[in-house]
């Protein structure tokens, strides 16, 4: 068997295989300042429910939210709110949602939210 002849083969083979895979090596999920942790989604969850749990105003919430570019979707009739902040960090997708409802005088009532990322 012809060893020079199967060389050239194998390494363009090892540089796709190279190619393809640092993507997904380099893949790390962004989140906005406030849903940064180390411990994942259940400290993100946690620290958001006490830094604006049910009964506070929801004025402070918005604006932090509107500060680190989370995307509101407002439905006021219902009186439910949503910020989804989704950055463009291809190849890897991240998004950080919160949902909330508020009563008539601008208080949250319920408030829960979820980090996600895709590999």
């Amino acid at each position: 068997m012809n060893l020079s002849r199967l060389a050239p083969t194998f390494h363009r083979r090892a540089a796709l295989a190279l190619v393809l895979l640092l993507p997904a090596a380099a893949c790390a999920p962004s989140y906005p300042p406030m849903a940064q942790s180390v411990r994942g989604d259940a400290e993100f969850k946690a620290r958001l429910a006490l830094a604006h749990p049910p009964g506070s105003p929801a004025a402070p919430l918005r604006a932090r939210l509107a500060a680190e570019g989370f995307e509101l979707i407002a439905d006021p009739a219902a009186r439910r709110f949503s910020a989804v902040e989704a950055p463009p960090n291809l190849p890897c997708f991240s998004v950080t949602r919160i949902d909330w409802t508020e009563d008539a005088r601008g208080r949250i009532v319920e408030i829960q939210a979820a980090r996600h990322s895709c590999s």
